[in-house]
C-alpha cells in the first residue's frame, strides 16, 4: 500500500462532511457556515455514509458506537464492531471502515496530543500498543455515553472554564477505556510465548509501513525461532497469531533466513 499524507483536522473534515448528515442532534454541526472548533471536535455519525476511505489522520480519535455494526481495517488488523463499543484511533495509522447493518449511529471525538497534559503521553502510549476496541455494558456504557454528552454541552455552552473541563473529561474516556482493556488483559494471562507474540505484533505495528524487506525482519526472527523450539504451538497457530498469510509464506520468509523449513528447524532443535 502506498504512503497515505497525513491528514490534518481540518483536512479530515472534508470525510466526515461525506459521512455525517447536517443539523445533528448531537455534536457539532460541520455544514455550519459559521462553522468553528478549538483543538477538539465532537461529531455524530448518524448513518449518512457507510464506508470510508483509507485515510491516516494527525490527531487521536476516539469512536462510541451506539448502534449497528461495522468492520473497521487499521493498519494490518481488521476489527468487527458491535453495539456499545468504544475504540481509540491513534495518530498515523491508516484506517477504513465499512458499515454491517443499516441501522448506524456512534460519536466521534477527534483531539491531538498537544490538547492533553503531558502527564498523560504514558496512558496514550498504552493505548498505542493496545489498539483494540472494548465492548462496553451496563454501567460502563452509560458512563462513557453520559461524559460523552458532557463534552457536547460544555462545546456549546462554552462557559469560563470549558476548555480544561473538556480535558478533564477526554481524559476520563481515555483512563476508562485503559481499565476495560485491562480487565480483558487479566482475565487470561498471558505465557512466555505470547508475550512474545504480543512483543512481535507490536513491532510489525510501529514498523510495518518503513519495513519491506525480509531481511529487515531478521532481527526479530530469534522470536518465530523461539516459538518453534520452546513451545507447542502449531505451525497452523503461528502463522495465524504473526499475521502471516498463509504457512506458505511464513515458511518462504523462514526459509530465506535460515535455508530450511519451520518444520526442519522444529525438528532438528525442539527441545524435549
Amino acid at each position: 500500500m502506498n504512503q497515505l499524507p497525513l491528514l490534518s483536522i481540518e483536512q479530515s473534515l472534508n470525510i466526515y462532511k461525506k459521512l455525517h448528515a447536517k443539523n445533528p442532534s448531537f455534536g457539532m454541526d460541520i455544514f455550519d457556515k459559521n462553522f468553528s472548533y478549538d483543538n477538539f471536535l465532537i461529531l455524530e455519525n448518524n448513518g449518512e455514509g457507510n464506508f470510508s476511505p483509507y485515510n491516516r489522520c494527525e490527531s487521536y480519535t476516539l469512536i462510541l458506537t451506539l448502534k449497528g455494526s461495522s468492520t473497521r481495517y487499521i493498519n494490518q488488523h481488521t476489527y468487527e464492531i458491535e453495539e456499545q463499543t468504544l475504540q481509540l484511533l491513534v495518530p498515523g495509522v491508516i484506517q477504513s471502515f465499512q458499515d454491517t447493518s443499516d441501522v448506524q449511529n456512534s460519536y466521534i471525538l477527534v483531539f491531538k496530543k498537544e490538547y492533553l497534559s503531558s502527564e498523560l503521553e504514558s496512558l496514550l502510549e498504552f493505548h498505542k500498543l493496545h489498539p483494540t476496541f472494548s465492548k462496553l455494558v451496563g454501567c460502563s456504557f452509560e458512563k462513557v455515553h453520559q461524559i460523552f454528552h458532557l463534552i457536547d454541552m460544555e462545546y456549546k455552552k462554552k462557559e469560563d472554564g470549558y476548555k480544561e473541563i473538556t480535558k478533564n473529561y477526554i481524559s476520563q474516556l481515555l483512563l476508562l477505556l485503559k481499565r476495560e482493556k485491562l480487565s480483558t488483559i487479566k482475565t487470561k494471562p498471558q505465557t512466555r510465548a505470547e508475550q512474545i507474540i504480543t512483543q512481535y505484533q507490536n513491532l510489525i505495528e510501529e514498523h510495518y509501513q518503513t519495513k519491506k524487506t525480509v531481511q529487515e525482519y531478521a532481527d526479530i526472527l530469534k522470536e518465530l525461532q523461539y516459538l518453534l523450539v520452546y513451545t507447542t504451538l502449531s505451525i497452523k497457530q503461528i502463522t495465524t497469531i504473526m499475521n502471516f498469510e498463509n504457512s506458505s509464506d511464513l515458511g518462504r520468509f523462514f526459509k530465506r533466513l535460515e535455508g530450511i523449513s519451520p518444520s526442519k528447524y522444529r525438528l532438528t532443535y525442539k527441545k524435549p
